[in-house]
């Protein structure tokens, strides 16, 4: 038995020291968290760009609008005020008057535009086209037009491109409701915006025409742009053509993919050909016009870019600061704890190879580390001295095996010598006890017969007692049994009497089936003659039908319950004759059993008799086996007292030589023991002087 086992620390590859995995693991969770809060801080950063370039989006929205709402409403309080003024209302009227003179009203539009093709107006009042082109340049304003009341152009303050008017959108607009809603067009030549808007001109409450004036947007454009901020705002029509914008060059163009029925401020992202912007869109002009304002992505991001930079060298420099940590960190782990626990770990490989001589430095730190090198110094110094203490008893033990040994085989030899003497007289104890026990076992074997024969006499003694009991009960029950059976036999004549009745009864339900089957037949040929004679009827016998049509299925509902009512009459009757049959049956079995009991009792009185002569022989039997069961008894027992005492003195030799015998058994085990001590105590001492100590080196 070892009881040390030492092996070789495996060698290969250094796997990765603790503070390596723990300064990588702390490094990268740091990082990881750097990363994090700079993404993090990133994402605000964009979340607030992007929502105050949203408001930025919606203001320039919500003042351009503002400010094209305002201009609309001063050319409609102009157009109205001037609509209302003397001068136009009596040219107006004037108009209506020789349009009426000339006989044009109600005539063919192009025939009207080739007679007046020269002047295309009526020219009613040439103060009045004074007093209009007076005031073009002091309301900033391209044309002023002035119809009568069925549409003629009665005074222009230029030559206009229609001589009737009435066809037009403007002038329906604004004879119907008393104002049209602005209109713009391009000029694609002057490259510019002309907004138009009419006012129905009312002497009293009498309409007498309609007043157009038409003003260039250009000055608008000045007004979009302060509005905006440097947020671009185009003024675009139902057909996304832009009519005003804060940037000139795009007047005139499509701006396709804009909002269509936006009605708040919020911004959403449109994607252009230069990128993604965001877009609020507003309606003006009572619908009729969007009012958008955009600003590019990119000049939204643009303004917080110096913030991102720093954001960025902010994450750069706290990683730079964590590696410096990391850095530090691992010179005072390695200084501290893994140089000091690869000393303790080779220390303790040595010790494991056997090698008690190893040295530790000493180390005065109170930390975990200096206290753990001072544990194992400690444990290496106790090994060392249980080495040599276990070496000097494996010597001792050696030496006393070996004396061991020597007695051992010496008991070994008297005891094998008591042993055969006791086997001796053993087995001459053992034959002499096998001959009385032969005796023994014979009277035994005697003694067993008596005691079965008197058994046997007072069980037969018992046995005919019971035997007359039972036959005496017995009679008695079949006493009982014909009795009951004498009323069985009447309860089963009187059954077949009321088989006899229920089957009478069936034949007269049979009958009334019968009756029944008729009557349901009769049923069915009085319906049919009902029916035919309500065809005949015509329309007045459709009630007399209807009820032949209900005899009609009452009949045959009828005659289905007879149908089933025979099935089960037929089953019933079948059922009595089978019951009639067995009644018979029963009687005549009745009748037979009763004979069988009275004989079966007079058969029972005799077995009582013979039982009572077969007692008396039977207690004669008990009382003369009595007495050889006790002289039997009386010689068995002298042979057993005899045999028990050979066979204890057998036995007492018999213990001696298995004692003696046991003895040289156990003093070949001690010496087989002693024998494997000093083997075992020399493989200690060899193992033992295996290990380095300081003494031993």
């Amino acid at each position: 038995m070892a009881f040390f086992s030492f092996s070789a620390p495996i060698q290969g590859r250094a796997a990765p020291s603790l503070h390596q995995r723990f300064l990588v693991s702390a490094g990268a969770a740091g990082a990881v968290i750097v990363l994090l809060l700079a993404f993090g801080a990133n994402l605000l950063l964009g979340r607030n760009a992007q929502i105050r370039g949203d408001a930025r989006v919606a203001e320039a929205a919500s003042r351009s609008l503002l400010v094209v709402s305002s201009a609309l409403d001063d050319r409609v309080r102009e157009a109205r005020v001037l609509a209302m003024s003397p001068e136009i209302v009596a040219a107006a009227r004037e108009g209506g008057a020789r349009a009426k003179a000339l006989g044009i009203v109600d005539g063919p539009i192009p025939e009207l535009e080739r007679r007046f093709d020269a002047t295309r107006s009526l020219d009613v009042s040439p103060a009045t086209r004074a007093y209009l082109r007076d005031l073009l340049p002091e309301l900033e304003v391209a044309e002023i037009l002035l119809t009568d009341a069925n549409g003629f152009n009665a005074v222009t303050s230029q030559r206009s491109s229609d001589f009737v008017q009435n066809d037009e959108a403007w002038w329906q607009y604004a004879s119907r409701d008393g104002l049209s809603s602005a209109d713009a067009s391009f000029d694609s030549s002057a490259k510019q915006t002309t907004v138009s808007l009419a006012a129905a001109v009312r002497d009293g409450s009498t309409k007498v025409g309609v007043l157009k004036m038409a003003f260039s947007a250009a000055p608008l454009i000045s007004s979009l742009a302060a509005a905006g901020a440097g947020v671009r705002i185009d003024v675009i029509d139902s057909l996304d053509r832009v009519l005003l914008s804060s940037d000139s060059s795009q007047t005139g163009r499509t701006l396709r993919g804009m909002p269509t029925s936006r009605i708040d401020t919020t911004a959403v992202t449109v994607k252009r050909e230069a990128g993604n912007e965001r877009v609020v869109a507003l309606r003006a002009n009572a619908g009729r016009w969007r009012v958008v304002a955009h600003l590019p992505q990119v000049s939204i991001d643009a303004q917080f870019d110096t913030t991102r930079m720093a954001i960025i060298g902010g994450a750069v420099a706290l990683l730079v600061v964590l590696l410096l940590l990391l850095v530090s960190m691992h010179q005072f782990l390695l200084r501290r704890i893994t140089i000091p626990a690869r000393d303790l770990a080779e220390a303790a490989e040595a010790v494991a190879a056997g090698d008690f001589s190893v040295q530790l430095r000493h180390t005065a730190a109170d930390d975990e580390i200096g206290r753990l090198s001072r544990a194992v110094g400690a444990m290496i110094l106790e090994l060392k001295r249980l080495a040599q203490a276990i070496a000097g008893s494996a010597r001792e033990t050696s030496a006393m095996s070996s004396e061991i040994t020597a007695g051992s085989e010496q008991m070994a030899a008297t005891a094998g010598e008591i042993a055969n003497t006791a086997s001796d007289l053993s087995g001459q104890a053992t034959s002499m006890a096998e001959t009385i026990a032969s005796l023994a076992d014979s009277a035994n074997a005697l003694q067993q017969l008596a005691v079965q024969l008197d058994g046997g006499a007072r069980e037969g003694v018992l046995r005919n007692t019971a035997l007359r009991s039972l036959a005496v009960e017995n009679r008695a029950g079949l006493d009982a049994s014909a009795g009951a059976l004498s009323s069985l036999t009447e309860n089963v004549q009187e059954s077949a009497e009321s088989i006899e009745a229920l089957g009478s009864a069936s034949e007269e339900i049979r009958s009334f089936v019968t009756l029944v089957r008729k009557l349901a037949r009769q049923s069915k040929l009085l319906a049919l003659n009902a029916a035919m004679e309500a065809a005949r009827a015509g329309v007045h016998g459709q009630g007399f039908a209807v009820v032949a049509s209900e005899v009609r299925r009452l009949a045959a509902m009828s005659s289905d319950a007879a149908e089933q009512t025979e099935t089960i009459v037929k089953s019933v009757l079948k059922g009595i004759n089978t019951s009639r049959t067995s009644a018979d049956r029963a009687v005549g079995t009745a009748a037979e059993v009763r004979s069988a009991t009275s004989l079966a009792s007079e058969s029972f009185s005799e077995i009582e008799r013979a039982v009572a002569e077969s007692e008396a022989w039977t207690a004669t039997i008990a009382d003369a086996s009595t007495q050889t069961t006790s002289l039997v008894a009386e010689v068995t027992r002298r042979l057993q007292s005899l045999a028990g005492g050979t066979e204890s003195f057998a036995a007492a030799m018999q213990q001696v030589a298995a004692s003696s015998q046991e003895q040289s058994a156990s003093t070949e085990e001690i010496a087989g023991a002693a024998n494997a001590l000093g083997s075992a105590a020399e493989r200690l001492s060899k193992l033992v002087g295996g290990l380095k100590t300081a003494d031993s080196a």
